[in-house]
């Protein structure tokens, strides 16, 4: 099943006033408040049918030498299960599945004036692993 589910972009976003940005630098005029890390992720029509088993970790570190107290998410979810974020590209069309989520962020557990970026690792039960790294971001 080697690379039969991929991690296919991580970005944070906030929405404040009605705009998107792409950094978290302007959550609502309040630093402490949550910002949006958003993940998609691909699997083949075979992976998601048989509901394969996968291990989602994420996790935050400094490109600039701050610090963050963000803990490490891990998820043990299974390809192609909508509990887990997972839709069919078309229904009943075997073209594969796609997964979006959403995860609210603090930016309390981030330094003011530091630059991050999250790192996604996706492990499935064969060993084969996917990686992605966010764009990096700054909080004020």
């Amino acid at each position: 099943m080697a690379n039969d589910v991929k991690l296919v972009r991580l970005y944070v976003s906030s929405i404040a006033n009605g705009t998107l940005d792409d950094t978290p630098n302007e959550v609502g005029g309040n630093p402490n408040s949550p910002f949006y890390l958003m993940l998609q992720a691909d699997a083949s029509d075979h992976a998601g049918d048989l509901k394969a088993s996968y291990t989602l970790i994420i996790s935050a570190r400094s490109t600039s030498g701050s610090t963050t107290t963000f803990a490490t998410l891990t998820f043990n979810e299974q390809a192609g299960v909508p509990a887990n974020g997972w839709t069919e590209v078309t229904p009943g069309g075997n073209n594969g599945y796609t997964k979006q989520s959403t995860y609210p962020i603090a930016a309390a557990d981030f330094q003011a004036n530091g630059l991050y970026e999250f790192i996604g690792v996706l492990r499935l039960g064969d060993g084969s692993v996917s990686v992605v790294r966010s764009n990096e971001f700054f909080i004020v």
